[in-house]
Protein backbone atom coordinates (compact mmCIF):
# COMPACT_ATOMS: atom_id res chain seq x y z
CA UNK A 1 0.00 0.00 0.00
CA UNK A 2 2.86 2.61 1.01
CA UNK A 3 4.62 1.71 -2.30
CA UNK A 4 1.66 2.34 -4.56
CA UNK A 5 0.72 5.50 -2.42
CA UNK A 6 4.64 6.69 -3.43
CA UNK A 7 3.84 5.99 -6.78
CA UNK A 8 0.70 7.54 -7.10
CA UNK A 9 2.24 10.50 -5.70
CA UNK A 10 5.00 10.84 -7.93
CA UNK A 11 2.65 10.51 -10.99
CA UNK A 12 0.58 13.57 -9.66
CA UNK A 13 3.26 15.37 -8.81
CA UNK A 14 4.29 18.20 -11.89
CA UNK A 15 7.45 20.44 -10.92
CA UNK A 16 6.83 24.32 -10.33
CA UNK A 17 3.15 24.26 -11.76
CA UNK A 18 1.64 27.38 -10.14
CA UNK A 19 4.60 29.09 -11.95
CA UNK A 20 3.87 27.63 -14.85
CA UNK A 21 0.03 28.39 -15.12
CA UNK A 22 1.00 31.78 -14.08
CA UNK A 23 3.18 31.97 -17.27
CA UNK A 24 0.47 30.63 -19.41
CA UNK A 25 -2.07 33.02 -18.23
CA UNK A 26 0.24 36.06 -18.64
CA UNK A 27 0.77 34.78 -22.26
CA UNK A 28 -3.28 34.38 -22.77
CA UNK A 29 -2.89 38.17 -21.62
CA UNK A 30 -4.31 37.57 -18.90
CA UNK A 31 -4.37 39.86 -15.64
CA UNK A 32 -3.10 37.31 -12.73
CA UNK A 33 -4.16 39.73 -9.93
CA UNK A 34 -7.62 39.56 -11.65
CA UNK A 35 -8.08 35.93 -13.05
CA UNK A 36 -11.98 34.09 -13.37
CA UNK A 37 -12.98 30.93 -12.76
CA UNK A 38 -12.92 30.64 -16.91
CA UNK A 39 -9.59 31.87 -17.30
CA UNK A 40 -8.50 28.69 -15.37
CA UNK A 41 -10.94 26.39 -16.60
CA UNK A 42 -8.72 24.74 -19.39
CA UNK A 43 -6.16 23.77 -16.36
CA UNK A 44 -8.32 22.87 -13.35
CA UNK A 45 -11.03 20.75 -15.07
CA UNK A 46 -8.71 17.57 -15.36
CA UNK A 47 -12.24 14.86 -15.72
CA UNK A 48 -14.22 13.70 -18.46
CA UNK A 49 -16.07 16.49 -20.27
CA UNK A 50 -14.79 18.98 -17.75
CA UNK A 51 -16.94 22.01 -16.83
CA UNK A 52 -19.80 21.17 -18.40
CA UNK A 53 -20.27 17.95 -16.83
CA UNK A 54 -19.39 19.59 -13.32
CA UNK A 55 -22.47 21.88 -13.84
CA UNK A 56 -24.21 19.13 -14.29
CA UNK A 57 -23.19 17.82 -10.98
CA UNK A 58 -23.87 20.44 -9.28
CA UNK A 59 -27.21 20.72 -10.32
CA UNK A 60 -27.56 17.14 -9.41
CA UNK A 61 -25.85 17.50 -5.70
CA UNK A 62 -28.69 20.42 -4.69
CA UNK A 63 -25.90 21.51 -2.50
CA UNK A 64 -26.85 25.06 -0.87
CA UNK A 65 -25.10 28.16 0.72
CA UNK A 66 -25.15 26.95 4.27
CA UNK A 67 -23.69 23.19 3.64
CA UNK A 68 -20.39 22.69 4.02
CA UNK A 69 -18.98 20.34 1.69
CA UNK A 70 -16.05 17.96 1.84
CA UNK A 71 -14.73 17.46 -2.07
CA UNK A 72 -12.77 13.95 -2.24
CA UNK A 73 -9.77 13.86 -4.83
CA UNK A 74 -9.86 17.66 -5.40
CA UNK A 75 -7.03 17.96 -7.33
CA UNK A 76 -6.26 22.01 -8.26
CA UNK A 77 -9.51 22.98 -6.91
CA UNK A 78 -11.18 23.90 -10.29
CA UNK A 79 -14.33 22.07 -9.33
CA UNK A 80 -14.31 22.68 -5.79
CA UNK A 81 -14.25 26.46 -6.54
CA UNK A 82 -16.46 26.10 -8.97
CA UNK A 83 -19.05 23.93 -6.49
CA UNK A 84 -18.69 27.11 -4.32
CA UNK A 85 -19.25 29.73 -6.58
CA UNK A 86 -22.03 28.45 -8.23
CA UNK A 87 -24.01 26.77 -4.83
CA UNK A 88 -22.43 29.80 -2.20
CA UNK A 89 -21.64 26.59 -0.26
CA UNK A 90 -18.53 26.43 1.88
CA UNK A 91 -15.97 23.33 0.83
CA UNK A 92 -12.76 21.97 1.44
CA UNK A 93 -10.68 20.11 -0.96
CA UNK A 94 -8.34 16.89 -0.20
CA UNK A 95 -5.94 15.29 -2.66
CA UNK A 96 -2.90 12.78 -2.09
CA UNK A 97 -0.66 15.19 -3.74
CA UNK A 98 1.00 18.09 -1.87
CA UNK A 99 1.75 19.92 -4.81
CA UNK A 100 -1.86 20.04 -5.92
CA UNK A 101 -2.60 21.11 -2.70
CA UNK A 102 -0.28 24.16 -2.58
CA UNK A 103 -1.46 24.95 -6.08
CA UNK A 104 -5.32 24.77 -5.33
CA UNK A 105 -4.37 27.12 -2.19
CA UNK A 106 -2.68 29.34 -3.94
CA UNK A 107 -5.21 29.67 -7.22
CA UNK A 108 -7.82 30.08 -4.68
CA UNK A 109 -6.24 32.97 -3.19
CA UNK A 110 -6.08 34.85 -6.28
CA UNK A 111 -9.62 34.34 -7.05
CA UNK A 112 -10.27 35.58 -3.14
CA UNK A 113 -12.13 32.84 -2.68
CA UNK A 114 -9.89 31.15 0.36
CA UNK A 115 -12.82 32.59 3.02
CA UNK A 116 -15.24 29.91 1.79
CA UNK A 117 -12.80 27.09 0.00
CA UNK A 118 -9.99 25.59 2.06
CA UNK A 119 -7.54 22.60 1.30
CA UNK A 120 -5.62 19.49 2.85
CA UNK A 121 -3.26 17.20 1.74
CA UNK A 122 -4.22 13.65 3.31
CA UNK A 123 -5.09 10.51 2.02
CA UNK A 124 -9.02 9.60 1.12
CA UNK A 125 -8.68 6.31 3.24
CA UNK A 126 -7.74 8.56 6.49
CA UNK A 127 -9.61 11.51 6.40
CA UNK A 128 -8.51 13.67 10.05
CA UNK A 129 -12.11 14.78 10.08
CA UNK A 130 -14.59 14.26 13.10
CA UNK A 131 -17.60 11.44 12.03
CA UNK A 132 -20.37 13.74 10.48
CA UNK A 133 -18.53 16.68 10.00
CA UNK A 134 -19.90 17.26 6.34
CA UNK A 135 -23.33 18.15 4.98
CA UNK A 136 -22.39 16.38 1.80
CA UNK A 137 -19.27 14.94 0.15
CA UNK A 138 -18.11 15.67 -4.03
CA UNK A 139 -15.87 12.95 -5.52
CA UNK A 140 -14.69 13.50 -9.24
CA UNK A 141 -12.85 10.80 -10.81
CA UNK A 142 -10.09 9.91 -8.44
CA UNK A 143 -11.17 6.13 -7.68
CA UNK A 144 -9.29 4.90 -10.51
CA UNK A 145 -6.29 5.24 -8.02
CA UNK A 146 -7.58 3.61 -4.81
CA UNK A 147 -7.18 0.24 -4.87
CA UNK A 148 -9.10 -0.01 -1.35
CA UNK A 149 -11.86 1.24 -2.52
CA UNK A 150 -14.21 0.25 0.71
CA UNK A 151 -12.08 2.00 3.25
CA UNK A 152 -12.19 5.10 0.87
CA UNK A 153 -16.30 5.12 0.91
CA UNK A 154 -16.30 3.71 4.45
CA UNK A 155 -14.03 7.52 5.47
CA UNK A 156 -16.37 9.07 3.21
CA UNK A 157 -19.44 7.83 4.77
CA UNK A 158 -18.09 8.54 8.48
CA UNK A 159 -17.74 12.67 8.08
CA UNK A 160 -20.57 12.62 6.20
CA UNK A 161 -23.91 13.37 8.55
CA UNK A 162 -26.28 11.09 8.35
CA UNK A 163 -29.46 11.73 5.79
CA UNK A 164 -26.51 13.83 3.46
CA UNK A 165 -25.65 12.84 0.29
CA UNK A 166 -22.26 11.93 -1.82
CA UNK A 167 -22.70 12.70 -5.34
CA UNK A 168 -19.79 10.61 -7.54
CA UNK A 169 -18.56 10.55 -10.90
CA UNK A 170 -16.58 7.82 -11.38
CA UNK A 171 -14.60 5.77 -14.35
CA UNK A 172 -15.09 2.37 -13.95
CA UNK A 173 -14.11 -1.08 -16.04
CA UNK A 174 -16.44 -2.31 -18.67
CA UNK A 175 -16.40 -6.12 -20.45
CA UNK A 176 -13.70 -6.10 -21.55
CA UNK A 177 -9.55 -6.35 -20.41
CA UNK A 178 -7.03 -5.51 -20.33
CA UNK A 179 -7.00 -1.43 -20.92
CA UNK A 180 -4.66 0.63 -23.50
CA UNK A 181 -1.77 2.76 -21.85
CA UNK A 182 -1.17 5.04 -20.99
CA UNK A 183 -4.31 6.95 -19.37
CA UNK A 184 -4.79 10.41 -18.12
CA UNK A 185 -4.92 9.05 -14.46
CA UNK A 186 -2.33 5.99 -15.11
CA UNK A 187 1.14 5.97 -16.95
CA UNK A 188 0.57 1.68 -16.46
CA UNK A 189 -1.41 -0.35 -14.42
CA UNK A 190 0.66 -0.44 -11.21
CA UNK A 191 -1.41 2.55 -9.97
CA UNK A 192 -4.58 1.84 -12.19
CA UNK A 193 -7.64 -0.24 -10.20
CA UNK A 194 -10.74 -0.10 -11.61
CA UNK A 195 -13.86 -2.48 -11.18
CA UNK A 196 -16.72 -2.87 -13.48
CA UNK A 197 -19.85 -0.82 -11.72
CA UNK A 198 -22.06 -3.83 -10.76
CA UNK A 199 -18.59 -4.01 -8.28
CA UNK A 200 -18.41 -0.64 -7.40
CA UNK A 201 -22.15 -0.26 -6.74
CA UNK A 202 -21.70 -3.32 -4.38
CA UNK A 203 -18.96 -1.40 -2.43
CA UNK A 204 -21.07 1.66 -2.50
CA UNK A 205 -23.86 0.39 -0.50
CA UNK A 206 -21.31 -1.98 1.46
CA UNK A 207 -19.92 1.31 3.20
CA UNK A 208 -23.01 2.03 4.18
CA UNK A 209 -25.10 4.09 1.72
CA UNK A 210 -27.80 4.16 -0.06
CA UNK A 211 -27.83 4.87 -3.89
CA UNK A 212 -30.21 7.14 -5.19
CA UNK A 213 -28.95 7.96 -8.63
CA UNK A 214 -27.32 5.57 -10.79
CA UNK A 215 -26.39 7.28 -14.07
CA UNK A 216 -24.37 5.60 -16.45
CA UNK A 217 -22.31 8.27 -18.87
CA UNK A 218 -20.31 6.40 -20.94
CA UNK A 219 -22.37 7.72 -24.44
CA UNK A 220 -21.56 10.78 -23.43
CA UNK A 221 -17.84 10.19 -22.60
CA UNK A 222 -17.54 8.71 -26.16
CA UNK A 223 -19.06 11.09 -27.67
CA UNK A 224 -16.78 14.14 -25.79
CA UNK A 225 -13.74 11.97 -27.24
CA UNK A 226 -14.62 11.22 -30.34
CA UNK A 227 -12.51 13.35 -31.92
CA UNK A 228 -9.43 12.33 -30.55
CA UNK A 229 -7.01 10.99 -33.12
CA UNK A 230 -3.95 8.56 -32.59
CA UNK A 231 -1.23 11.56 -32.37
CA UNK A 232 1.53 11.93 -34.72
CA UNK A 233 4.88 13.44 -33.81
CA UNK A 234 5.68 16.30 -31.67
CA UNK A 235 2.56 17.05 -29.63
CA UNK A 236 0.77 20.33 -29.99
CA UNK A 237 -0.18 21.60 -26.86
CA UNK A 238 -2.18 23.98 -25.92
CA UNK A 239 -0.57 27.65 -23.49
CA UNK A 240 -2.86 26.11 -20.47
CA UNK A 241 -3.94 22.62 -20.21
CA UNK A 242 -4.03 19.51 -17.79
CA UNK A 243 -1.09 18.51 -19.49
CA UNK A 244 0.60 20.41 -16.81
CA UNK A 245 -0.30 18.26 -14.57
CA UNK A 246 0.53 14.62 -15.63
CA UNK A 247 2.66 15.35 -18.54
CA UNK A 248 3.16 16.25 -22.02
CA UNK A 249 1.96 12.74 -23.32
CA UNK A 250 -1.61 13.54 -22.74
CA UNK A 251 -2.09 13.19 -26.63
CA UNK A 252 -1.48 9.48 -26.10
CA UNK A 253 -3.57 9.42 -22.78
CA UNK A 254 -6.60 11.09 -24.17
CA UNK A 255 -6.55 8.92 -27.90
CA UNK A 256 -6.29 5.47 -25.28
CA UNK A 257 -9.36 6.83 -23.39
CA UNK A 258 -10.63 7.19 -26.17
CA UNK A 259 -9.95 3.58 -27.05
CA UNK A 260 -10.86 2.05 -23.87
CA UNK A 261 -14.33 3.61 -24.51
CA UNK A 262 -15.11 2.38 -27.65
CA UNK A 263 -13.87 -1.06 -27.05
CA UNK A 264 -15.75 -1.12 -23.80
CA UNK A 265 -13.06 -1.66 -21.14
CA UNK A 266 -14.10 1.68 -19.33
CA UNK A 267 -17.20 3.26 -18.69
CA UNK A 268 -18.03 6.27 -16.62
CA UNK A 269 -20.72 6.22 -14.14
CA UNK A 270 -23.03 9.21 -11.90
CA UNK A 271 -23.67 8.24 -8.51
CA UNK A 272 -26.14 9.94 -5.52
CA UNK A 273 -25.12 8.26 -2.28
CA UNK A 274 -26.94 8.82 0.84
CA UNK A 275 -25.83 8.11 3.87
CA UNK A 276 -28.88 6.64 5.68
CA UNK A 277 -30.53 8.62 9.13
CA UNK A 278 -30.09 5.35 10.74
CA UNK A 279 -27.21 3.22 12.94
CA UNK A 280 -25.01 1.63 10.35
CA UNK A 281 -24.20 -1.71 10.47
CA UNK A 282 -20.58 -2.99 11.46
CA UNK A 283 -18.05 -3.69 8.86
Amino acid sequence: MIKDIKKIHSYYAPNDLYNKIIEGLDKLGKDSSNITLDDLQPVDEFHIRGDTATRELIKLSGFTPEQHILDVGCGIGGSTRRLAHETGCRVTGIDLSDEYIDVAGRLTQLLNMHERVGFHACSALELPFDDNSFDGVWSIQMNMNVEDKLAWLSETCRVLKPGCRAVLYEVCAHKNTPLHFPVPWAQDSSISFLVPPEEFRDVITSAGFDITVWNDKTDLAQQAFAHVKEPVGEPNLPILGVYMLVGDDISTKAYNLRRNLDEERVSLIEAVAVKPDRPLAPL
